[in-house]
């Protein structure tokens, strides 16, 4: 029996040519700081560039992260100094106190699928100790907190607008400062990307057009590579973006959210319980204890799982960050997109009951419960 494909990113529904344009994007789009690339990671490398660093600088970075952001500030000439952060995913100030050395810079900050940090305490503590805030808002566009957007306290700051609406190939770069940087070359939108994503649309609607989705594949290095940071993105991601994104999504989105955390509540690591006002969620974390095999088994009903940032980059000493390492075990990412209705989340929640995950190990619930974050920039 065939069943419906659920992705993971949201699919683009054919219509979205039909649908008006939105009159204007949320922040950072109309700031005058703002500049377009056609990949986060594009938009860090361009960004730290413009910042008063100079080759060989370290910056404080989470031992938890994609590896993207790594091997960006790496090939802008900075060294990563990594910090374990705590059990909720935040920075540790008197671990990160240890770690200032003259040559540190700058932290890095990062808002796990979304969630924010508590940014005001730490653009104070960059202000004190004279560092640069780089605020990573990948997953965290269009999300506020204390009344200001994600995204509008550091010195520098990165957004993917393409993992809220799921079209590819858009990245976002805010700098404090405002700076005449640019993309230089022109993009071109692979017919194959729009297929792609009409095509997630018709599969999570007609089961003779789905496939189950692949248990998880090999990693590929290739998935944090820099590539060409001079790309923008393409005319025709602009101009669908402005007619994918809508508030209705982003309510949507909580509301998907909220409706599994209330139903799989035992499952949700404890940083990822409480839903903030005025985020959008990225994705529905679960722990598991065989995460391939809560994977394989969620494909089999239809559903695409994702196991985050399973890999860190190579320059990470993984012996030295064992909770880092644990989270990059224990966890599962589920779709809670906008294209999701109370059908799909049934679907989800049956088959997530359905598979063993046994909890964190007695003694260790606090460790185990930190979650993966904003995926690939």
């Amino acid at each position: 029996m065939r069943r419906r494909t659920i992705t993971f990113w949201p699919p683009i529904p054919p219509a979205v040519y039909l649908r008006r344009s939105s009159a204007e994007l949320p922040y950072p789009f109309s700031q005058p700081g703002c500049r377009l690339f056609r990949m986060g990671r594009h938009a860090l490398w361009h960004g730290v560039r413009s910042l008063p660093l100079t080759p060989g600088d370290q910056v404080l970075v989470p031992a938890y992260h994609h590896g993207s952001e790594v091997e960006a500030l790496s090939q802008a000439g900075l060294f990563s100094r990594f910090y374990e952060a705590t059990a909720d995913l935040a920075p540790d100030p008197d671990e990160l106190e240890k770690l200032i050395t003259p040559d540190v810079k700058a932290l890095y900050l990062i808002h796990y699928l979304g969630f924010p940090q508590d940014v005001l305490r730490w653009r104070r503590w960059c202000d004190e100790r004279d560092l640069l805030l780089i605020e990573d808002a990948a997953m965290a566009w269009p999300g506020h907190a204390s009344a200001r957007p994600l995204g509008s306290h550091g010195d520098v700051a990165i957004f993917s607008p393409w993992k809220s609406v799921g079209l590819r190939e858009i990245g976002a770069l805010l700098v404090r400062e405002p700076v005449r940087v640019r993309a230089t070359k022109k993009g071109r939108l692979a017919p194959r990307t729009l297929l792609t994503a009409h095509g997630a649309w018709l599969a999570q609607r007609t089961p003779i057009l789905s496939s189950k989705p692949p248990p998880a594949g090999k990693f590929d290095e290739r998935d944090f590579a820099l590539g060409d940071p001079w790309m923008e993105p393409t005319k025709l991601s602009l101009w669908l973006l402005r007619r994918l994104y809508s508030p209705q999504a982003v309510a949507r989105r909580r509301a998907n959210f909220e409706w599994l955390r209330d139903r799989l509540a035992e499952r949700v690591p404890a940083p990822f319980v409480d839903l903030p006002a005025g985020i959008s969620p990225a994705a529905f974390p679960v722990l598991a204890a065989d995460r391939s095999s809560l994977r394989a088994s969620l494909a089999h009903h239809g559903i695409e799982a994702v196991e985050l940032w399973s890999h860190p980059h190579p320059s990470l000493p993984v012996d030295r960050f064992p909770s880092a390492a644990r989270r990059r075990l224990t966890s599962l990412a589920l779709p809670v997109h906008q294209g999701l209705g109370r059908r799909e989340l049934e679907v989800i929640a049956g088959a997530v009951d359905a598979a063993p995950i046994a909890p964190p190990p007695p003694g260790e619930v606090e460790t185990e419960s930190a979650l993966p974050a904003a995926m690939a920039s």
